[in-house]
């Protein structure tokens, strides 16, 4: 098991995982209750890049999310939830592939449970991922760049004209051959469906490598509630 810190001694260390572990017995006397969320889909956010996640449960203090690769070290992070919004988090405690988070600030606990609140709705978690592509329509190959990609599609930088419900195959390095269709277009960008689906998994550990390498822009974390 990582530590969040070097410098935090055993004792903190282990009271801070019983804190977040729904099997320890001192989570009975916690001031906070959890509330189970069985399968709430999200995305860590830190300066890298964005790594997709599963939140397993969450209080008004805190939340444990599931990974699927390990996190970038010295890293701060914000949880986004499938409805956009954001909050900033500090990790606690990493062991496998369940990692422990502490909010940073007080966060609205109905929101964050609800599906989707007020005035928001559910989407597909989408990554930023700034890779370069090979986009094939027709006999013509042309370049063309991720904006960012989710299990069911794509947005994607073209400079060439791409018509509507257009048939496309999109070949990149580290991802498998996909065959799209254009759903929505604001040239230079496009928006695909993809033909075939990724598992949310595959999807994650697919894209981790490359969120550093591909300089991923993400807003300053300043700007993030919590």
């Amino acid at each position: 098991m990582s530590e969040a810190s070097p410098a935090r001694d055993d004792g903190r260390s282990a009271r801070d995982r019983a804190e977040w572990d729904e099997s320890e017995p001192a989570l009975e006397q916690r001031a906070t209750p959890r509330f189970t969320l069985l399968i709430r889909t999200a995305k860590l956010v830190a300066a890298s890049g964005e790594y997709l996640c599963v939140v397993r449960d969450v209080s008004r203090e805190g939340l444990k999310v599931r990974t699927f690769h390990p996190l970038p070290d010295g890293e701060d992070f914000a949880i986004e939830l499938a409805s956009g919004e954001r909050y900033r988090v500090d990790k606690m405690w990493e062991e496998d592939d369940v990692t422990g988070f502490r909010f940073a600030g007080p966060v609205p606990l109905e929101r964050l449970l609800a599906e989707a609140p007020d005035g928001l709705r559910k989407r597909a978690v989408r990554l930023r991922l700034a890779l370069p592509l090979t986009l094939l329509s027709g006999a013509r190959p042309l370049e063309a760049t991720f904006v960012d990609i989710s299990q069911h599609g794509a947005c994607i930088e073209c400079p060439e004209h791409l018509a509507l419900d257009e048939r496309i195959r999109l070949s990149c390095g580290c991802l498998p051959d996909l065959d799209a269709r254009v759903r929505w277009r604001r040239r230079p960008l496009y928006g695909l469906i993809f033909e075939q689906t990724f598992r949310f998994d595959e999807l994650a550990r697919l894209t981790a490598p490359h969120q550093t390498s591909a300089a991923v822009a993400n807003p300053g974390l300043q700007a993030l509630g919590g």
